[in-house]
């Protein structure tokens, strides 16, 4: 540089910015000094707002991560969990490098697993004893948020199960079925690969009967049912997906005939027959069987009717009884009923005689 003025300004410049670095460097260890003390002290909502100033003096990213990591520390103590899940989600997006990033990530799905369980983070801190004055529910953003930092680990086939489980209880199935496909697709060896594969077998056949103009929900239904039924034969649940199997077929069915008719009034016979042939040749069972092999009779000269269909038992719920047992105590008692569907306050008889009304008792 031939200006020896302006070579000496720029010396001085980042002499200055050198300096000035440092001192801001300082002031960070001093304050990070300062929430560290309040930490200790148990003033944890304090020392929070410390580590978050001390972030700021410092341009170093050592320091900077360090003070992310002791902030939401304290907000953890604070039981500010929504607020330590923006600090870790902060920490691995800039700071990889300095952060445990398996241990964070589980973090956020314990995190997830509180707001799942109740937890809503109280709006304003100064207000935390007011009951309503909390945050919204925030269950579907962490649990996503964690998932997609963490797709296929140990935790996401249950994190999945839990999110499709939250989103039925909202009412939104299909964001449930979401879920549950990406079990079947991405866990196939999982522990909730059965609950998944017969959840979304049923979530479909339900959503087939509101809107499946194109028989897309239905025919995956039927094909998931029968996908359980092979995997898992001697499952308790089997009995349940065979059932639901046959009532699937059934709607099958009865869209074939639906179709059939339609060519049919249209005056197009020939169309109508080959719907109605398909029907009878895929579910002679159905319920609807029957009126499509009158309607075939009548239009097609050429069709043998044949032996009349049996009736499917596997679309009725399999009904087991039992004797009664000798030994009192496998008796169950069942109470009074209040409208409820539980068995709820069963008393242990362990032989006793049940004590009779008395007359001009109440009752």
């Amino acid at each position: 540089m031939k200006n020896p003025v302006l070579k000496s300004l720029l010396y001085s410049g980042v002499l200055c910015l050198t300096m000035a670095l440092r001192a801001d460097d300082g002031m960070a260890i001093r304050t990070y000094a300062e929430g560290r003390e309040l930490y200790l002290a148990g003033s944890y909502y304090d020392a929070a707002e410390k580590f978050e100033e001390c972030r700021f003096y410092s341009g170093d990213p050592t320091i900077r991560a360090n003070c992310l990591k002791a902030q939401l520390a304290a907000y953890r103590m604070c039981k500010l969990y929504y607020r330590e899940f923006l600090l870790i989600e902060e920490l691995l997006e800039k700071y990889p490098d300095h952060a445990d990033c398996n241990e964070l990530i589980a973090r956020e799905f314990e995190i997830a697993d509180l707001c799942l369980a109740g937890f809503r983070e109280p709006a304003f801190w100064i207000f935390r004893w007011v009951p309503w004055l909390s945050d919204e529910d925030r269950t579907a953003e962490v649990f996503n948020a964690a998932l997609a930092r963490a797709p296929y680990s140990g935790f996401a086939p249950a994190a999945r199960m839990k999110l499709a489980i939250h989103f039925d209880r909202q009412g939104d199935a299909r964001q449930a079925i979401i879920q549950l496909r990406e079990i079947v697709d991405k866990h196939p060896g999982s522990p909730e690969m059965k609950y998944a594969l017969l959840a979304l077998a049923d979530g479909l056949f339900a959503l087939s009967g509101r809107s499946d103009g194109d028989s897309r929900c239905i025919n995956e239904a039927v094909e998931l049912f029968e996908r359980f039924c092979r995997e898992y034969p001697d499952a308790p649940e089997t009995e349940f997906a065979r059932n639901r199997l046959a009532r699937a077929k059934d709607v099958q069915a009865k869209k074939l005939f639906e179709i059939a008719e339609f060519y049919r009034k249209s005056g197009r016979s020939d169309v109508a027959e080959r719907y109605l042939a398909r029907l009878m040749s895929r579910y002679p069972d159905s319920e609807t069987a029957a009126e499509a092999e009158h309607t075939l009779v009548n239009i097609s000269a050429d069709y043998l009717p044949g032996r009349p269909p049996q009736s499917n038992e596997a679309r009725y719920p399999d009904i087991r009884s039992y004797s009664i047992p000798e030994n009192a105590e496998l008796l169950l008692i069942s109470p009074h009923d209040a409208g409820s569907h539980f068995l709820l306050n069963v008393p242990d008889l362990k032989g006793e005689k049940v004590p009779s009304k008395q007359e001009g008792d109440e009752k």
